[in-house]
């Protein structure tokens, strides 16, 4: 009876260690297949998230940028003409001339301009000046090389060329021509 009983126990405990271990096994599998799942799944998102890392790192930061584009904006705005410099600008026009022997005529700022304007942005505006004088083409070509190493930023607008009358031919001694040239320089009012 004993020796039967000790079958029975055994043979239940090899049973029930059975049953626990197919338990593992199949419970295993059912929680170690979900397991890879969300393991594959996450791996896949930190590379995704890695690679949109590097895409944001690529972008320069915008505080970098707005700070270059004030810097050069602060320059544009010191080499452009505010309405108050132009009796000093007008001077140094008239400088250069005379270092070159060239006779001016005439300068000054003009208002209104009759040609076609593109619309410029809020707080800047362009200033014109009228220059009228005496030169040669070399003399005239010089002047314009001039205008180019002043530390402002001049367009040349309209430049004409006419030859003096007859009867100023004569007086002169030398061959002199009649430029007329308008210049422009973009104000800024404010940034």
């Amino acid at each position: 009876m004993r020796k039967g009983r000790i079958f029975q126990i055994s043979l239940t405990i090899c049973i029930y260690t059975s049953v626990l271990a197919g338990l593992m096994i199949l419970g295993n599998r059912f929680i170690t297949q979900p397991m890879e799942r969300i393991k594959k799944d996450l791996q896949k998102t930190q590379e995704e998230l890695a690679k949109k890392e590097k895409m944001i790192r690529k972008v320069p930061h915008p505080r970098k940028k707005i700070e270059e584009i004030r810097e050069k904006m602060e320059d544009l705005r010191k080499k452009s003409v505010s309405h108050r410099e132009l009796p000093r600008i007008i001077q140094q026009l008239t400088k250069k001339s005379s270092e070159l022997g060239i006779e001016i005529i005439s300068i000054k700022p003009i208002e209104e301009v009759s040609f076609e304007e593109k619309k410029l942005p809020t707080g800047v505006s362009k200033a014109y000046i009228e220059v009228v004088f005496k030169a040669s083409y070399k003399e005239t070509g010089a002047y314009l090389k001039a205008l180019e190493e002043l530390p402002i930023i001049f367009t040349i607008e309209k430049l004409s060329i006419e030859k003096p009358s007859s009867e100023e031919i004569l007086k002169e001694e030398e061959n002199k021509l009649i430029v007329t040239l308008l210049i422009s320089s973009y104000t800024i009012w404010k940034i």
